[in-house]
């Protein structure tokens, strides 16, 4: 009977213990203390961004820039090289080159099948899918995971002259006829990156900006063109320069080499 008494005042003391200890840390801070010499985490990278490039060699004959929404996923080592895909999706309506004007009327107007006036809306549409490769600089030894980056992409790149027919039919844009003028352009691309990278130690704040340039050597597709009335076939170098920023969501992979020490004060 004493020892049953005993026992159930030791576990009144522990349980008072607990609760004071609980207490007491609700009134603490949570801190994560960083090792400067201990690795960063492997993990991966989800990366959206957005881009505004100008066209340079063959590219430029009929365009005048585009945009670019683009989304990447990489692995990134501890030593902060990475490997991922990317896929980049390109657009603009405002061309250079009107490549319907053997259409059009001298006021501008196309006839459709019924004899009425109608109109076309031309633009740039493209992308590009690829695997990459980059590596991470650390500018300051306090901040493993941001610095310089440096990315190379290899992939196929594709882009053409989006026709959309505005109120009417016209028989001459049609599906099949439309081939004859939307410049269907594909091939190999490879494209390199520098700029800025910023992964927050405490996953809040993740951010990138630089410069990209493509070079693609493609052809077009479709072989010959209505609007000029030539074969068109010759090999091009499609160039793209401009720059992008973006966001990122880390995923973090810890292990205990890399896993963060929480203390409470």
């Amino acid at each position: 009977m004493r020892s049953l008494l005993g026992l159930l005042i030791l576990c009144c003391l522990l349980g008072q213990t607990q609760d004071l200890l609980a207490q007491k840390r609700k009134g603490r801070k949570e801190y994560k203390v960083f090792d400067e010499n201990t690795k960063p985490p492997n993990g991966f990278l989800v990366d959206f961004s957005y881009g505004v490039h100008l066209p340079f060699a063959d590219m430029a004959e009929n365009f005048k820039y585009n945009f670019s929404l683009a989304g990447k996923i990489q692995y990134i080592f501890s030593n902060n090289f990475a490997v991922g895909l990317v896929g980049d999706y390109q657009f603009v309506d405002d061309l250079k080159t009107d490549v319907v004007a053997n259409l059009r009327e001298e006021e501008g107007s196309i006839i459709d099948r019924f004899g009425q006036l109608s109109d076309v809306h031309l633009g740039q549409r493209g992308f590009f899918l690829g695997a990459s490769v980059s590596y991470l600089i650390p500018v300051l030894k306090k901040y493993k995971r941001s610095g310089i980056e440096v990315r190379f992409e290899g992939g196929y790149q594709q882009h053409w002259v989006r026709i959309e027919v505005l109120g009417g039919d016209i028989f001459a844009l049609s599906d099949e006829y439309k081939k004859g003028y939307d410049r269907m352009t594909t091939g190999f691309a490879m494209r390199q990156y520098i700029g800025y990278r910023h992964l927050d130690k405490n996953r809040l704040l993740n951010f990138f900006g630089g410069f990209d340039i493509m070079q693609a050597f493609t052809k077009n597709r479709r072989g010959y063109n209505f609007d000029t009335g030539q074969v068109d076939n010759k090999d091009r170098i499609d160039i793209l320069i401009g720059f992008r920023v973006g966001v990122t969501l880390p995923i973090y992979i810890y292990t205990p080499e890399t896993q963060e020490d929480i203390r409470f004060y």
